[in-house]
């Protein structure tokens, strides 16, 4: 164990075939285990009779709205996992990126060969189990217990079916063939979780004493939008008067960090071994008696069964809520950790304990599955009231590279998964393309456009989505290769959006308009013949159908930000942020009023910040989009990806930076984010919403 890592707690587990009492390890998982083995061949999941506590927690009823998504990935940090389980061998996450066995490191994670996961033990890409002359085979069966809980396979006539039978697991090894461990190996696992894509992490263990880096790792996870689920430990004492980690990280930073879970009995009563405690107890799953799929080697007498029970602890209890939780974000993916745990926590049923203070040292009450998507879905719905303007049209999101890199424009859905992809100009051009989205052409569907920034002509092309060329024209001298911008907007409301082209160096602050087909439409220089960079956005900004035309222009010794209509009249002035105007605005319905906000990107040098400000210019929010010390500059971009009635704000790195979108709420609530491209390009990014 590392100086800086604090000790976890493996709290007892017992046998009928063997007994193990285990003194005081730095690592307890987190129950108490009977197994006793059955032996069965019948058809169609045929141990999903012993499963009550599926009606316990109403998943059936849940089944009917979803049975998850395979896009949903939940990390389980644990002991260890069958990776050949009849019912799990197809539910594991792959990781796409690397090839097998070749002994490198083909995505530049950090780790070589991680297809599966990765034994952060033994430090080695097989998180299995590690089993010797002797060992204990309830330790060994522990990851996979929770893993099959989880996510078993269903409808495959093979034991167990799981709680969100089509999302994968992410196996993580955390704890060793003790059960003994340290959260310097969990705070690594968390980081290769998030970094690799995983939605929902279950952590079945516990520890006595609070370790700030652990925290400060599981707060960072879930500014990523990522959902922690824990268990609060077996020992059956008040968490108030002796607190368990990570469930009582809740204490330390003030609100809901984590999920945490406490076990029922099959009657709905607090389980006898159950820790509780106001403040750190958050909802209580059914956690005794419980079947399911266990680590299995038919060469050895004691691993011979694939499944067994019964299974008894909070870490139990948690996977039923992860469980759940898969469940959720499968159906409505971009909801935040927040309303995830709102959702589940407003849905329960009653615990059945006699006094109305027992029942508030227990959180919310026993999960409700079924209640719990009930509830999400009208956290996905809230807001919508008069709708967005374009959030039909905005479902995917457009990102391209900047200078330095190949001119390859990528689409992705809001679940941060590729769409599609193509080449802007010539492979070998390396000069970065600008990009923007609009119907230029009015015909319901929109088109992407892309500009050549510097050392390229001033080509403009216009794509439909799949990235077939419709239109291109120079809009200006060919020979300049000074780069250009873009934006569209349809400022004249007649359903076909102008293409607007800025320079990117040099210039004396004009703004040209175009038709689809490269057509000059009109000249504007919104602040006369100035030096200095423009940026443009579009957006609503009154009761008209029209969109304005908004411009930043950031000079030697001011900045200002202009709202424009289509003919280039002045209209008002906007008094933003002098200190972040000259990298990017945007516009878009962030609180789902029926009005544009305008958003505000920091430029080059300064912290990563953006601000929101009302339609007349009142300052609204101030968000701080990625860590502190990235001086690159932000693109901004926003729209309702979701369809929720309220836009979603997406920021990416400029030159400089690395190509990660961080996705966020109009409130700054992190909604996660991912790599674009490959983590080691810093080229910067501009980004549209389609």
């Amino acid at each position: 164990m590392t100086a800086d890592a604090s000790m976890l707690q493996y709290a007892g587990m017992r046998l009928f075939r063997r007994k193990f009492a285990s003194p005081f390890l730095p690592l307890f998982l987190l129950f108490f285990l009977i197994v006793l083995p059955v032996f069965a061949q019948i058809p169609d999941d045929p141990y999903l009779f012993e499963q009550w506590y599926l009606d316990a927690i109403h998943a059936p009823a849940a089944w009917e709205e979803t049975t998850g998504s395979p896009d949903v990935i939940v990390a389980v940090l644990d002991a260890g996992f069958d990776l050949d389980h009849p019912d799990l061998i197809g539910q594991y996450w792959q990781n796409t990126r690397e090839l097998v066995g070749n002994n490198k490191d083909d995505d530049n994670n950090g780790f070589e060969d991680d297809t599966y996961g990765w034994d952060f033990v033994d430090g080695d890409p097989m998180p299995e189990p590690q089993l010797g002359e002797t060992f204990n085979d309830t330790v060994a069966s522990h990851g996979t217990v929770i893993a099959g809980i989880i996510a078993a396979t269903a409808e495959n006539d093979e034991g167990i079916t799981g709680i969100a039978p089509r999302v994968k697991i992410m196996p993580l090894r955390i704890l060793d063939e003790n059960g003994s461990g340290s959260t310097s190996e969990v705070r690594q696992a968390i980081v290769y979780a998030v970094r690799n894509g995983a939605q929902v992490i279950n952590l079945s263990f516990t520890s006595d004493r609070h370790d700030p880096r652990l925290q400060e790792a599981i707060e960072w996870a879930v500014a990523q939008g990522v959902v922690v689920v824990t268990a609060v430990g077996n020992g059956g004492r008040d968490l108030q008067e002796k607190p368990s980690y990570p469930a009582c990280f809740d204490l330390h930073v003030g609100y809901d960090l984590v999920l945490s879970v406490a076990a029922s009995d099959r009657a709905g009563r607090k389980a006898s071994f159950s820790n509780f405690g106001a403040g750190c107890t958050d909802v209580v799953a059914s956690g005794t008696n419980v079947f399911g799929a266990v680590y299995h080697d038919p060469s050895r007498p004691f691993t011979a069964t694939a499944y067994g029970s019964p299974w008894e602890g909070t870490s139990i209890a948690a996977p039923m809520v992860t469980g759940a939780v898969a469940l959720i974000k499968s159906r409505y993916p971009l909801l935040t950790p927040a309303q995830v745990h709102l959702a589940v926590k407003l849905s329960v049923d009653p615990v059945l304990e006699v006094s109305v203070e027992a029942r508030k040292q227990l959180g919310a009450g026993r999960l409700h599955v079924a209640r719990a998507l009930e509830a999400a879905r009208v956290f996905a719905r809230e807001g919508v009231r008069g709708g967005t303007r374009g959030a039909e049209h905005s479902r995917s999101f457009v990102v391209a590279q900047g200078r330095g890199s190949e001119p390859l424009v990528r689409r992705f859905d809001a679940r941060g998964r590729e769409v599609s992809s193509f080449l802007a100009y010539h492979r070998r051009f390396r000069g970065g393309v600008s990009v923007a989205v609009g119907d230029v052409d009015g015909d319901g569907k929109e088109e992407i456009v892309t500009g050549a920034r510097a050392g390229g002509g001033p080509q403009v092309r216009v794509f439909d989505v799949d990235g077939r060329v419709r239109w291109q024209f120079f809009a200006d001298d060919p020979s300049d290769r000074g780069g250009i911008q873009v934006g569209v907007g349809d400022t004249d409301g007649d359903g076909a959006g102008e293409i607007f082209v800025t320079p990117e160096r040099g210039g004396t602050g004009e703004i040209r308009v175009f038709n689809r087909l490269g057509h000059l439409q009109g000249l504007i220089r919104p602040f006369g013949f100035v030096d200095g960079t423009l940026r443009l956005a579009f957006g609503n900004m009154d009761d008209d159908p029209e969109d304005e035309l908004l411009v930043s222009w950031s000079g030697d010794t001011r900045a200002q930000v202009r709202v424009m209509d289509r003919s280039g009249r002045y209209l008002r002035d906007l008094p933003v942020s002098s200190s972040l105007i000259g990298a990017e605005i945007a516009s878009a319905d962030v609180d789902g009023d029926g009005m544009d906000e305008v958003i505000v990107a920091a430029t080059r040098g300064r912290p990563p910040a953006i601000e929101v400000y009302s339609p007349q210019g009142a300052f609204e929010k101030f968000i701080t989009a990625f860590a502190a010390n990235m001086r690159t500059g932000l693109d901004i971009c926003a729209g309702d990806i979701d369809q929720n009635g309220r836009a979603e704000l997406y920021a990416v790195p400029l030159a400089g930076g690395g190509p990660q979108v961080q996705m966020m709420e109009g409130n700054g609530q992190s909604l996660g984010s991912f790599f674009a491209f490959e983590t080691t390009s810093r080229s910067g990014l501009s980004c549209a919403i389609l």
